[in-house]
């Protein structure tokens, strides 16, 4: 069976779903993927600002173990396979307990890069400079459509990475308290280019530096796969080892 479905967080609130009763190994698992972080967040633990981000939360195997009416064995063997099969990632201390969905934003971007796929003609030319609306009915939609379209362009994903552009999304599209705009239609101008080459030359999240270097290393692996399949003489293998070690790959 192929395809998914939208399931919207307030099903938690459902009073027929919410009864007390001791929750499935499935129920548990849509409730964790519910109540992972949508976008990336910071709150406070105890004394210290802590960095939560997009599909990944912070709870308490107490906490857990309440939510699911279940023991703590029980509990510990239930996460224990989700992370053996990848399925999520676990880092535990004294204080909390921290899940990360593997592979949320993939998920997640998808439905955003259906949405966009068949507009993204139309938005790449209208995204250069914002202009005037005199049309007090703003779309929301098509609003959001005008930063998001990036995360489908294969030419953005290869020079900055989805994780780059997904935080660039989640930051401009952010609504103000009213509600109807969103940060970046607040801007004068606009310009998706010029926006993206000053948050990659910040990057206070690292997540430039990330991509280079796996951009990199993707050129070192190839390169490697490449000798080894045309299977150099060994003097031909210890020139390209000497072309490696005195930095033959250029930083991007």
């Amino acid at each position: 069976m192929e395809g998914w479905i939208s399931l919207h967080r307030k099903i938690l609130e459902n009073p027929i779903l919410n009864r007390s009763r001791k929750y499935s190994p499935f129920e548990a698992w849509i409730w964790l993927l519910l109540k992972a972080n949508h976008k990336d967040n910071k709150f406070m633990l105890g004394s210290e600002l802590v960095k939560v981000e997009k599909g990944s939360m912070i709870t308490s195997q107490k906490k857990l173990c309440k939510q699911f009416r279940w023991g703590s064995t029980k509990l510990r063997n239930f996460l224990k396979v989700l992370q053996k099969d990848k399925m999520l990632l676990l880092k535990t201390n004294t204080q909390s307990t921290q899940i990360t969905i593997c592979n949320y934003r993939t998920y997640q971007d998808s439905q955003t890069a259906n949405k966009t796929q068949t507009n993204h003609k139309q938005i790449a030319n209208n995204t250069r400079t914002k202009t005037n609306n005199n049309d007090n009915n703003v779309n929301n939609d098509d609003n959001d459509n005008k930063i998001t379209y990036i995360i489908t362009d294969e030419k953005y994903i290869n020079k900055y990475g989805r994780k780059l552009l997904q935080a660039f999304i989640d930051y401009w599209t952010e609504k103000k308290p009213n509600g109807r705009k969103e940060k970046w239609d607040m801007e004068k101008t606009f310009d998706i280019d010029l926006r993206l080459q000053k948050w990659a030359k910040n990057d206070f999240d690292g997540l430039y530096k990330e991509h280079k270097e796996q951009l990199i290393k993707k050129e070192q692996d190839d390169y490697l796969k490449n000798a080894e399949k045309n299977a150099y003489r060994p003097d031909e293998q210890k020139e390209m080892r000497n072309k490696l070690t005195k930095g033959m790959f250029k930083k991007i």
